[in-house]
Order: C-alpha cells, then sequence, then structure tokens
C-alpha cells in the first residue's frame, strides 16, 4: 500500500470515530484539553498565536481564544483562499464568518502576520503519532502555510487521535511540536530547534 492510500485510508477512519462523537462529549473533552494547553508554557510564553476555528467536531478552542484575549496576546485565525492560509488577526469572536468548506474565518481586511511572527501556533488534525506525525484533511494547507514557522507548533486532538504506530510521512509534511488531549501533552522530538529551547508541559 503506498503512503498517500495508507492516509487516505486512516483519515477516513479517524473522521469517522470524530464525526460520531456526541456533542456532550465534544464540549466536555474539548474543556480538558484546552486547560491543559492554558496550564502550558507554549501558552503562558506567547504574545502572539495563531489559533483554528473547529470544525466536524474539532477539539474546540474558544476558552484559549478568551484566556488568551484576557491576557492581552494578539491572536490569529487562517483564512482560506485559492493561494493557501493567510493568518488575520481577530479581537472577538463575532468577528468570524462563514468562509471556505463552511470555517469560521476573519474577513480580509484585518491586521494580517506571516507564522515566522507567531510565539505559538495551534492547529487541528486528524491523526497523530507520538513523534509529531500528523494527517490533515488531505489539502496541505497547513503543510504550506507553515514551512516558514520557528516557534511551537502544537495540537489539539483527542485521544484517540493519538495513534502508536507512525503515520506514513511525506516530504511535505508539517511535524507538530507537542500534541495536547485530554489526557496528557505528548511533547515530540519536532521541538527541538524550534526557537532553541523546551517547554513543559
Amino acid at each position: 500500500m503506498t503512503k498517500y492510500a495508507e492516509k487516505k485510508l486512516l483519515r477516513s477512519r479517524l473522521l469517522e470515530a470524530r464525526r460520531s462523537l456526541p456533542f456532550e462529549d465534544v464540549f466536555s473533552l474539548s474543556k480538558k484539553a484546552q486547560r491543559r494547553l492554558l496550564g502550558t508554557r507554549f501558552f503562558r510564553d506567547s504574545g502572539r498565536l495563531a489559533l483554528y476555528s473547529s470544525f466536524a467536531n474539532e477539539v474546540l478552542t474558544d476558552e484559549v481564544f478568551k484566556h488568551a484575549v484576557e491576557a492581552g496576546k494578539e491572536v490569529f485565525y487562517p483564512r482560506v483562499s485559492l493561494e493557501g492560509i493567510r493568518f488575520l488577526r481577530v479581537k472577538e469572536l463575532d468577528e468570524l464568518t462563514p468562509g471556505a468548506y463552511d470555517l469560521r474565518e476573519p474577513t480580509e481586511g484585518f491586521e494580517a502576520a506571516g507564522p515566522e511572527s507567531f510565539d505559538l501556533i495551534v492547529i487541528p488534525g486528524v491523526a497523530f503519532d507520538e513523534s509529531g506525525g500528523r494527517i490533515g484533511f488531505g489539502k496541505g494547507h497547513y503543510d504550506m502555510a507553515l514551512k516558514g514557522a520557528t516557534c511551537p507548533i502544537v495540537a489539539l486532538a483527542y485521544e484517540f487521535q493519538v495513534l502508536k504506530t507512525k503515520i506514513p510521512i511525506e516530504p511535505h509534511d508539517v511535524y507538530v511540536s507537542a500534541i495536547i488531549t485530554e489526557e496528557r501533552t505528548v511533547v515530540t522530538g519536532a521541538l527541538r530547534g524550534r526557537k532553541g529551547e523546551e517547554h513543559d508541559a
């Protein structure tokens, strides 16, 4: 089986498992994962960070946004276009409106920033392994957008999305620095070399 076919099979299986989650579980598990992220140095040491707007039962991020704004941090969300992802600053969640793929996005005209300017980038995903491998929706938007990132890239996920086996990785795939679930924080080897420091959980 090719890497592409293997990734496609894993993506289908994990997406189905995530879609089947009752919203009560999405809410409660997301709350635990978000609070775990809020307690890390990843979050505490960041002044400018990128979040994502959850879609299709992804781990929610609203609580992280609320605490970030209250702490005076600058928060950016992705906007998807034909050219790829652009990160635009958001000061209130009601500034997000339905955009590409029905994702809530900031509108054009907001302050933009490149990934190289962030202290922390928080991303979703469909499946992960403990070395930082990631499978997304298959569009490659984050893989292209984050090539220039030098800060920690942290994934929020449910525990069942973190696989014991290695994910088939292709040359263009971006690794995550850590995976935070409702149960634990997995710091991966991909963290080393990003701004030259380790972070605690």
